[in-house]
């Protein structure tokens, strides 16, 4: 009788899948085919669901660092909540209206394009027809397919690509290795799943047991203060600290640098060929920005903590060193292809070090203030571009 309730229970949960919290299901297997995005489509990009209506809650225990490392939601720092309300279009974009038959910018990148956590993103505002283009967890090979299939038939005079230095590569990596196996999107979420990870009682159920026995905080290596005025309590994403310890030669000689290096020269002369022109914008990532206005005693901590795998006897002159090497090989492959390029680290870093804080505490992605200060640099870079907007 108790097993017959807790399958009736399960059913149940099944059925009201889409009404519970997002918490609790984005990370099933089964969440993105059951909330209608479309993970095969025939240009070969993901989209997320046409016509989804968004509200998305904001608040201090928002953020994807509580998940991806140890730091604790009890660590979180105040701020006002607010709430982030608008509806996808056709092909799952934030987009207002109809698309234009004629373009004058076509923005493309990842999370930081699609920037459903702020209110105002970067591109809103700009001037002119847009089309923006901003596919989270995607790379420059994903997202050139979403360029030939809905930006080149309408000629933009202009293609910004977003290129973000934590993650662009190794998702562009994932969307090759996917395409050579022959496997879709789909097929790669629920590789190596069994019945019970797409059991909603087996998954509460864990859920429950990490938040009766969270991780103590001796054992995490964040938070960690940053020497601005006023000092301010920084995590990172371990993960993408080993993005600043590649050598400028092994980058160029990696098969996504390359890849995504013959994506963007293909863009481009896209462009050029219906007299268009193309914006290399460098998003770099969090670290970048705040590593230094680190302590040498934080640094150190940080890397202690960070993963072996990650900054294996790595030491922290290294890190400095090599800390501005992606931006600058990205800055020297735009003029090799005779794109324009436009870096944000030094506005990023000199608000930060004059206390602003520009990235959300507990998330590797800009906040408001963040946004702002990409969307008046670009409107700098307009002006000086002369689009006639």
């Amino acid at each position: 009788m108790a097993l017959l309730s807790l399958f009736a229970l399960e059913a149940a949960l099944q059925l009201a899948f889409p009404l519970l919290p997002s918490a609790l299901i984005e990370p099933m297997p089964q969440y993105r085919q059951r909330m209608g995005f479309r993970l095969e489509t025939a240009h070969g990009a993901r989209e997320y669901p046409a016509g989804q209506k968004v509200d998305y809650h904001i608040g201090p225990q928002s953020g994807d660092l509580f998940a991806l490392t140890c730091l604790s939601p009890a660590a979180a720092v105040e701020f006002a909540p607010y709430r982030v309300q608008f509806t996808r279009d056709q092909h799952g974009f934030r987009n207002d209206g109809e698309w234009a038959r004629a373009l004058d910018i076509v923005f493309l990148g990842d999370s930081f394009t699609a920037a459903e956590a702020v209110q105002a993103p970067f591109w809103q505002g700009l001037g002119g027809a847009q089309l923006v283009l901003g596919l989270p967890g995607s790379g420059t090979l994903e997202q050139e397919r979403l360029y030939e299939a809905f930006a080149r038939p309408r000629q933009p005079k202009l293609l910004v690509l977003a290129y973000f230095a934590g993650n662009d590569l190794a998702d562009s990596a994932l969307f090759v290795q996917l395409q050579r196996r022959g496997q879709s999107f789909a097929q790669h979420v629920q590789r190596a799943k069994s019945p019970l990870d797409y059991s909603l009682l087996v998954h509460m159920g864990l859920r429950l047991r990490s938040a009766l026995s969270p991780a103590s905080e001796g054992d995490c290596h964040y938070p960690q203060l940053a020497q601005t005025q006023p000092p301010q309590l920084v995590a990172f994403y371990d993960e993408f600290l080993a993005q600043l310890t590649m050598d400028s030669e092994d980058l160029r000689a990696s098969e996504a640098f390359q890849l995504t290096r013959q994506s963007i020269s293909r863009m481009a002369a896209a462009q050029q060929a219906h007299g268009g022109q193309m914006l290399l914008l460098y998003i770099p990532q969090k670290a970048e920005v705040y590593w230094p206005l680190l302590s040498a005693e934080v640094r150190a901590r940080i890397m202690a903590g960070a993963s072996t795998m990650v900054m294996l006897d790595m030491a922290s002159a290294a890190l400095d060193e090599n800390g501005a090497m992606q931006r600058r090989v990205w800055a020297e492959t735009a003029q090799e292809l005779g794109i324009a390029f436009l870096d944000m680290l030094p506005a990023l870093q000199a608000a930060t070090s004059a206390g602003q804080r520009v990235y959300f505490f507990a998330d590797t992605h800009w906040n408001q203030a963040g946004h702002n200060i990409a969307q008046n640099a670009l409107l700098d870079w307009l002006n000086d571009f002369n689009l006639g907007l």
